[in-house]
Formats: C-alpha cells, structure tokens, sequence
C-alpha cells in the first residue's frame, strides 16, 4: 500500500469535519419530515406511505451510486454533488400543497443517497487503522445531530417549519464545501498480489443472512422512530419536543460510539449487535405503554445507545464479510436494506397500523422483528476467529491504548 494511502492527520481532521457537519444539516430535516407531512394534510398511514417511497429511492438511489463509486466514479464528488443537489430539492418545500410536499420529499430522498458513501470513504481511509477509529470518528455526526435538532425545534417551534428549507439548504451546502475542501479523490486500491491471494473472492453466504438481520431491524427502527413523531406530537408535544427527543438519542450516541473500543475487548460486534436489539425491545414496549410526551421523548435517550452498538456493529461486520474491492457495494447494501427495503416495510404498515389501531398495537408488533433481528445475528454471523478474511493477509495494526474520543 503507498503512503498515499495511509490515513493523515489532515485527512482524519477533515472526515471528523464532515461527520460533523452532516449531522449538523440533517438534524435540521430528518427529524421534522413526518410532522411536516402531518402539517400538509396527509393521515398518519399517507405519511408511510411516503416514507416508503422515500425508502425505495434511498434503495435504489443508493446502491447505483455505490456501484460507481467501486467501478467508475470518485465516491468523494458523488457526496459533494449530493449535497449540493439537496440544498437545492429542499428550496422547493417553499411550494404548498400535500401532494407536492410528499413528491418534494421523495425528490429530496433521491438527490441525497450518494451521501451513505461517506461511511465507505472513511473506512477505506482507515483499512490500516484500528477498526475502533471509525465509531470514535461517527460519533461526530451525532455530536452534531443533537445540538441542531434542538436548537431547530426551537426554531421551528417559534417560527413554523415553513421555514425549514431555508435552515437546511445552507447547512447541506457548507457540508458540501468543506467535502471538496477535505476529502480529495484517492487512488484505485492496488491488486492484491498473485503471491498473496485473497481469502474470499465474493460476498458470502453468511453476508446475505447478515442482510436479512438488518431487513428486521429496519422495518422495526422505521416504524417506531418515524411514528414516535407522530405519538409525541398527539400527546402534545411540539416541534421543540420532536427535536429535543432526536437530540436526546444523538447525545447517548456520543459516548457509546466513543467507548465501543472498551466493549470490543470483551464482546465481538455480533454481540453489541444483538445486545443493542435486546435494548430496543424493552424501549418499544416502554413506548407502547406510555401516556406522557415528555417521558416518550426521554426514552430516546436509551435509544441512543442501542442506535450506536446495532449500527457501528452493522458497519463493521458488513465490512467484515465483503472483499475489500466491493467495500462501497457491501455498505451500501448494508444501508440501503437497513434504511432503504426494510423501512418500505416498516413504514408503510407502521402508518396504517398506527391509523387502524393505534400507537400500543403498532410498537408492540414491532417487537417481534427487533427480536427476529437479534436471534437471526446470534445465528448466522460468524464469530471473529471464523470469519472470512477480506484484506490480503497482513499485521494487524495496533489497538491505542486509551485513546481519546
């Protein structure tokens, strides 16, 4: 591998920046989508609707994009052209009307599904590094992500959510700015060398099953999440709460990304994911019997850290079990089943579930796919002396002692 190649100080500072900046610019859209839906008119089950076509082109969006960037085009400008395409889809939520709305959003869905290619850009930049560095460097979109959905709630509490297109678009196009600045296009990966040959010339078996875990977990993560919106605005929440409720999430985020290296000393990513599912399913039955908005948001704050283990560990045991000339495919098969398929699923019968029964009904089904998920993983992802090598046979690199966030 050329030095090139090898990660930088400047190069992890500019990743750390993007990170950052990300969650900074979707903490101001992500978590208002659905009550801005609401507020243009459509049922709780046209909201899943939605949403599940924001799923499919999140999909679809998502895994084209990925195929580029391991074949053809730079993964690097893919995400900066996103961004800017978003910033400018978003202006368009300016314009009236539910029916226009909904299309916007699914617009907005299709211009921002090349930016899942940030996780596949980092690790390639980290393939001699730790595995540990990319949670410590993630944790930065959720530093980000909690500062502006409050502050954004607020806002919006205040002054409407006619007003989001105008937080958004300048916050996408700074974090599109600073990609160009910080995140230069790398070299091809070198071949492997005849002398030293690969282990796994394609994508396991074991990676499929792995898939099916993340359509469980998906489908259950899209019909709470987005629907908890919905539950704490009818027990009179409003926007600040909806807000404060995904800042909460994001702030237990932090420090669990930032210590999963101390967990990794005693449990494989296998087990920090099945763990993070078991804490999902006592939260969905805590939300199915709740009455209170505040307490429904403050339970998010658990969420947070079943969030950071289900999804470093995704991360990490995707990369695991894909050759590394298909890193950018096997992530965004990842992602787009985790947040593309499964949410399809999850968010248009969690819509209608939620319209015909319910919110009790519609979170205490969703435990059977978060159990599912979790069961699934105990059974089918390989334990770290089993899985399949995906790098050419090389040291590994050295844990840090105690490095800081």
């Amino acid at each position: 591998m050329s030095a090139s190649s090898t990660p930088t100080d400047g190069n992890l500072r500019g990743l750390h920046w993007s990170y950052a900046l990300l969650g900074v610019a979707d903490g101001t859209l992500l978590p208002f989508i659905p009550l801005l839906l609401v507020g243009r008119g459509l049922s709780p089950a046209g909201v899943g609707v939605v949403l599940a076509a924001t799923a499919a082109a999140w999909f679809s969006v998502g895994l084209a994009t990925a195929y580029l960037a391991d074949r053809r085009l730079s993964p690097e400008r893919m995400v900066v052209l996103a961004s800017i395409g978003a910033a400018g889809v978003a202006l368009l939520l300016i314009l009236p009307g539910g029916l226009t709305g909904a299309l916007i959003v699914v617009a907005l869905t299709l211009v921002r599904s090349p930016l899942m290619l940030l996780d596949p850009i980092t690790l390639r930049r980290l393939r001699q590094a730790p595995r540990t560095d990319y949670a410590r460097i993630r944790l930065r979109t959720s530093a980000g992500w909690a500062v502006s959905s409050i502050a954004s709630g607020a806002v919006f509490q205040g002054f409407g959510l006619r007003i989001l297109p105008f937080v958004y678009a300048p916050l996408a196009l700074m974090f599109g700015g600073w990609a160009w600045r910080s995140l230069k296009p790398m070299a091809a990966e070198p071949a492997v060398p005849a002398a030293t040959p690969a282990k796994v010339k394609r994508i396991p078996a074991a990676f499929g099953w792995f898939l099916v875990c993340c359509f469980l977990l998906g489908a259950s993560l899209a019909a709470t999440q987005n629907f908890l919106t919905l539950q704490i605005n009818g027990l009179g929440g409003g926007a600040l709460l909806i807000g404060a409720a995904a800042g909460f999430q994001a702030l237990t985020e932090i420090p669990t990304m930032a210590y999963i290296h101390v967990l990794t000393r005693y449990l494989s990513h296998r087990w920090l994911f099945v763990i993070g599912c078991a804490i999902y399913l006592v939260i969905y039955v805590a939300w199915a019997l709740v009455t209170d908005a505040t307490v429904a948001a403050l339970l998010k704050l658990v969420g947070g850290v079943a969030f950071a283990l289900t999804f470093v560990a995704a991360v990490v045991i995707a990369n695991e079990l894909v050759p590394s000339r298909l890193r950018a495919t096997g992530q965004a098969l990842m992602k787009s089943v985790l947040f593309g398929v499964a949410p399809i699923l999850g968010a248009l019968g969690g819509g209608f579930v939620y319209d015909l029964f319910g919110a009790r009904v519609m979170f205490l089904g969703s435990t059977f796919f978060v159990i599912g998920a979790g069961f699934l993983a105990l059974l089918v992802v390989p334990t770290p002396a089993k899985a399949p090598a995906v790098e050419a046979a090389a040291p590994p690199a050295p844990e840090p002692a105690a490095a800081a966030p």
